[in-house]
């Protein structure tokens, strides 16, 4: 399966995108959404960035401190590959 992380706002607001192959079966990708989770609206803060995952062509905000150890070194590696995507 195809899993996109998309990094959007900042004190100068952009959208960063990178996706990746992963072999996760579809009940563990759905546990790990409901981990990280985030329950915060990042528009209620000044010059705030969030994180999502899309998955199964829905959009989920994440919190990346609630990432567990074992899905972080792909998370990781996402984040690297980030690249700015024009609108």
């Amino acid at each position: 399966m195809r899993i996109t992380l998309i990094r959007n706002g900042g004190i100068i607001p952009m959208t960063k995108k990178a996706e990746k192959d992963v072999d996760w079966s579809e009940d563990e990708m759905k546990g790990l959404l409901k981990t990280i989770k985030n329950d915060e609206d990042a528009g209620e803060k000044r010059d705030a960035s969030g994180y999502q995952v899309v998955y199964n062509a829905a959009t989920h905000s994440i919190d990346w401190d609630k990432i567990p150890a074992k899905y972080k070194k792909t998370f990781e590696e996402l984040k690297d590959n980030l690249k700015i995507v024009k609108t």
